[in-house]
Order: C-alpha cells, then sequence, then structure tokens
C-alpha cells in the first residue's frame, strides 16, 4: 500500500508541469528551441570540423606538391648552370689538359651568379678535374672539394660517360651520399668537336636546400631512400633514434607508385601529425622518397573550441529564448492564474475575495464577469444569513441584533488584529450564526420568565453545540464552526459548552467570546439595564486579568469601543427593539 502511494506520489510529481497551463504553453517551444539549438550546434560544429579537415587535407597536398616543386626547381637551377658550363669557350680543352686552376676561373663566376652549391668537372675517364663548393654563400666564396669520392661509381655519371640519352636528353639527376653529406645532383656531357671530354656535375646539399622547401611548403620535409630510410629532414629536434620514427610503415611503402595518395599519421617529438608520401620524380625520374608532415593536433584543438564556443553561443541563444518565453508565457498566464486562485478560494468558501485582474483582453472580461458573480453571491449569501439571523433573534425580542451586531463587532475587532479578509469574512458569518443553535431550545425555557433550574439552564448552555448540529449539513468553514461552538468558551476552562482551554481555542474563538460578552452586556436583559460602555469594558478587563479572556483582544477592543459604540448609534442594522418589562431567561 505504502508502495503504491510513492509511485502515485512520483507520478504526480512528473506530471505536474502538465497541470500548469503555463508550462503547457512553454513546454512544446522549449523543447523546440532546445531540440533547435542541439541540432544547430552538432550541425554548426561538424561543418566547422569538416571545413577544418577540408581545409588541412587540401593544404596537406599544397605542401607535397609544394614541396616537389622545390626541388624540380632545384633541379632546373642544376641544369641552368651545367649548360652554361658545358658551353662556355675554353671548359672542354682544359678540361682535356686538366688545368685546374683554368676552369676555377673559368667555372666559378658562372656558378656563382647562379647560386651553386657544389660545382665538378670530370674527365673522361670519370677523374675529377676540378671541384667546387659554396663555402660563403653572402661574399660567394667557393673552396676546392677535397674528398676522394669515386664519382665514377655514381649512375648519373656513367650514363653520361656512356653517353646514355632519355626523353629529355643526355641530362641526368640523383640524390648521393658524399664526405659533405647527402646531395642532389645533376649531370651532362662536355662535348669537344663532338667529341665527349667530360661530365659536368651541379648540386646541392639536401642539409642546405630542404629548409628552403620547408618555408615554402610550410610544412616539415624528409627525404628517404628507396628503402624508406630518412636521408635528412626538416624536423629541428630530429636525432637518430626520432629518425627512425620517419620511416614510413611496410603498408605504406607497399602503396607506393599507385594512383591513391599515401597518407599517415604519427606521433613524432611528441606532437601528432598527419604525413603525406610522395616519390620525388626529377628529370621523369624517380630519384627518391619524400614527405610532408603537418601537426593534426590543431584540427582537434580548433574542432574543441569550435564546439565550445557554438555550444556556448547556443547555450546564451537557448537561454535567451526560454526567458523570453518565460516571460511572454508568464505575462499571459498571470491573470490566468490569478483568477484560477481566487476561483479555489471562492470554492473553498471565501466569497470575500476578488481577481483583482483588470485587463482588456478575454481574460479581464472573464475577470471583471466572475468578480461580478462573487460579490453578487456574497450579497446574497449575507442576506440569507441575515434573513435566518432575524429569524432567530425575533424569539427573543431581548436579543433583537445582538447576532448582527456580534458579527460585526467581531469583523471591528479581527480588523485592528491584522487577520486576513477572508478571515474577516467567516468572523462576520460566525457572528451571525453564533446563536442559531437557539432554534432548538424550548420557548417554555427560551422565554421562561422566572429562574431558570439546573436542568433548564444545561439546556440553554448546549445551544452551541445545538448550532453545529444545524449547520453540519451545509459543511460551514471551520472558522465559522469554531465561532458557533466557542462563543461562551473562555481560556480558563470555566466556559461551555466542552469547557475549552486557552491551548484549544483560536483567536476566531477569542473574538467570538469577547464580542458575545459586550454586546450582552451592553444591552438591556429582564433581570438588568443594560450596562455602559465603560462599565463593560471593566469587566471584560477583569476577565482578562483573571485569565478568562484573551488580553490582546481585550486591549484591541478598548481602543476601538467609542468607535464602535457611535457606529451602533447611526447604523440602523445594528439596532435592535426593547420589551422593558418582558421576563426571560437570564444571560446564558
Amino acid at each position: 500500500m505504502r508502495r503504491s502511494a510513492d509511485i502515485a506520489g512520483f507520478w504526480d510529481i512528473l506530471s505536474w508541469p502538465a497541470r500548469h497551463i503555463r508550462w503547457k504553453i512553454i513546454a512544446p517551444y522549449a523543447l523546440l528551441t532546445i531540440v533547435l539549438a542541439a541540432a544547430g550546434t552538432y550541425i554548426a560544429t561538424r561543418l566547422v570540423a569538416g571545413s577544418l579537415e577540408e581545409r588541412f587535407n587540401n593544404q596537406l597536398a599544397e605542401a607535397a606538391r609544394v614541396a616537389s616543386d622545390s626541388v624540380v626547381r632545384r633541379e632546373r637551377q642544376h641544369l641552368e648552370v651545367v649548360r652554361g658550363v658545358a658551353f662556355t669557350e675554353g671548359v672542354p680543352g682544359a678540361t682535356v689538359s686538366g688545368s685546374t686552376t683554368e676552369l676555377a676561373l673559368l667555372i666559378q663566376p658562372l656558378a656563382a651568379n647562379n647560386g651553386a652549391e657544389l660545382v665538378e668537372v670530370l674527365n673522361a675517364r670519370g677523374e675529377r678535374v676540378f671541384g667546387a663548393r659554396l663555402a660563403d654563400p653572402e661574399a660567394l666564396r667557393y673552396v676546392s672539394l677535397s674528398d676522394a669520392d669515386d664519382r665514377a661509381s655514381w649512375s648519373i655519371v656513367s650514363n653520361v660517360l656512356d653517353g646514355r640519352s632519355d626523353t629529355l636528353g643526355d641530362k641526368f639527376a640523383q640524390i648521393v651520399q658524399t664526405t659533405e653529406g647527402y646531395a642532389l645532383y645533376t649531370a651532362g656531357p662536355i662535348y669537344d668537336d663532338g667529341r665527349l671530354v667530360g661530365v659536368v656535375l651541379v648540386g646541392s646539399l639536401l642539409d642546405s636546400f630542404l629548409p628552403v622547401a620547408k618555408g615554402e611548403a610550410l610544412a616539415d620535409v624528409t627525404i628517404y631512400d628507396f628503402d624508406g630510410m630518412p636521408l635528412t629532414t626538416t624536423f629541428a629536434t630530429a636525432g637518430s633514434e626520432e629518425e627512425a620514427n620517419l620511416t614510413p610503415s611496410e603498408a605504406a611503402l607497399a602503396e607506393f607508385g599507385t594512383p591513391t595518395a599515401v597518407r599517415e599519421a604519427k606521433t613524432l617529438f611528441g606532437r601528432d601529425f598527419d604525413l603525406l608520401y610522395g616519390e620525388l620524380v626529377v628529370r621523369d625520374q624517380v630519384v627518391g622518397l619524400y614527405s610532408v608532415a603537418l601537426p593534426s593536433s590543431f584540427i582537434l584543438n580548433a574542432s574543441a573550441a569550435t564546439r565550445w564556443q557554438m555550444g556556448i553561443l547556443f547555450t546564451v541563444a537557448v537561454a535567451a529564448v526560454l526567458i523570453t518565453g518565460w516571460l511572454l508565457a508568464r505575462g499571459l498566464t498571470r491573470p490566468l492564474l490569478k483568477l484560477v486562485a481566487a476561483a479555489r478560494a471562492v470554492a473553498a468558501g471565501d466569497l470575500s475575495v476578488r481577481s483583482a485582474v483588470r485587463t482588456r483582453d478575454e481574460i479581464g472580461v472573464l475577470a471583471s464577469s466572475f468578480d461580478s458573480m462573487t460579490e453578487r453571491l456574497q450579497r446574497q449569501h449575507l442576506s440569507t444569513i441575515r434573513a435566518l439571523t432575524s429569524a432567530i433573534d425575533a424569539r427573543d425580542p431581548y436579543t433583537a441584533g445582538h447576532s448582527v451586531r456580534v458579527g460585526q463587532l467581531a469583523v471591528e475587532i479581527g480588523a485592528a488584529l491584522g487577520l486576513p479578509k477572508s478571515q474577516l469574512q467567516h468572523l462576520e458569518i460566525g457572528g451571525y450564526l453564533h446563536d442559531v443553535g437557539k432554534i432548538g431550545v424550548r420557548d417554555a425555557v427560551l422565554l421562561k420568565p422566572s429562574a431558570l433550574t439546573p436542568e433548564e439552564h444545561r439546556i440553554i448552555q448546549d445551544h452551541p453545540r445545538v448550532g453545529l448540529d444545524i449547520l453540519a449539513p451545509v459543511e460551514p468553514a471551520p472558522e465559522v464552526a469554531e465561532f458557533v461552538g466557542a462563543h461562551h468558551e473562555k481560556l480558563g476552562g470555566d466556559g461551555y459548552p466542552n469547557h475549552l482551554r486557552s491551548q484549544d481555542l483560536s483567536m476566531i474563538a477569542r473574538i467570538a467570546t469577547v464580542a458575545d460578552i459586550y454586546d450582552a452586556l451592553t444591552t438591556d436583559r429582564p433581570y438588568r439595564a443594560a450596562m455602559s460602555p465603560e462599565q463593560a469594558l471593566e469587566i471584560l478587563r477583569r476577565e482578562a486579568a483573571a485569565g478568562s479572556l484573551d488580553p490582546q483582544v481585550v486591549t484591541t477592543f478598548s481602543g476601538l469601543v467609542s468607535r464602535w459604540e457611535k457606529r451602533r448609534r447611526t447604523d440602523p442594522t445594528l439596532k435592535g427593539f426593547h420589551l422593558q418589562d418582558s421576563p426571560r431567561e437570564k444571560a446564558a
């Protein structure tokens, strides 16, 4: 049973927003906004990430093209120097004679003008006759090559000496290893009257021109041999062990020569890179392999940054939209909620409440109609109760107007004590009906001219309980019922019919007792004349001091008694009629 109640309570909590019109307005609107914002964030992030990735791919491909073109351009510079040297007058004769000095005078100015780094001349036997290296690019100063490497073993040299040629002519290019380092060389023949007399070699060290290629490609460049071993690279922190990590994987090497671009992701020197491999083609010949590398981490960082930026942007936008929607829904539903609250209060018995909605739309018309209806119901309700009160008081001429005065006096006291308007309404109705139980008292007892017997006195004292029984079928408000049932109770427990004490008596009952006693004391009775307000107040103060009445209520009433008496004298609805000599029961 407990579990069922818990489940019901859980579903009640879940369904709570659906029971309120404000949520019915805002929920679909908010849900749609959130869905659109989430979709927009996802799409925008994907588009940005896709755009970044596409740009990265294009940049990587462009870097590979630029790096390859940079090598080709360097080879073309070599070719220009090779042709210039081969066709310079005096070079063939100096080559045949082996005049190193003459070759230096003829070749070095031409090499310097073209920025050639390595220039060599071999005779017809493949022996070096002249060799120079650019030692100072600023001063264009050359020094002699002193290495003893066998140039005749190079394929480009043997091709020239053998008189071979290809579709592009009799010039050849190759990457070779020298004592200076790996270098790209271009070789061409030297003829003297149609007779091959030597070979011109023009080269550039890879370590020298690869940084230029990096600057042009905006990517790190690595050149490999045909087995995929790195020959040189532009990675500044590369060491022997780190250079080994640059080696293409077997899967990548297997794809060389296919139309598909060979690409590989690697972690190098603590960073993530994407490498694009290619064959280094010079003069339609593959002279080696190469790769360009770009850091890929920026894509992830840019994508993450974009995701956060778009997320924040859309979150702010969603918040702004939801707040705007909430304010609009709140503005639209606030008058309606006030009307609902007023309707609930009226349904609970508080006919004094008004919606206080003053708008010019349909809700305002509905609220105005509701307020008018409630006001009319309240007047009819009070008129009906007053009519019943008059019927009750008419049985006893000495109590004519008593119930109305008690009700109005209770309202005056309650207002002075700061009770809410709904409580004041209950005080008024309770005062009107407080003696309804006297309907159940026989006239023989109620109007008995002589002293009452103990039994008759008990019957009179039972009229609050009888009043509650009479009102039970109409289910009066709890405050009204308490007024009717406890208007003769006192704080010390010496009241009737239930002898309640202070802890059992609310402010409604305490006000009821003071209002009833004061009106009874200031009204003529068959056994005494009406007391003056001062005499009645003195009795109330003594009772309060003795603990029978609430001191706060008595003190508050003392401050408004003069105003009340003035109203009592001038308000015809509060006046009763008195039969001075008609005997009746003592004050009950």
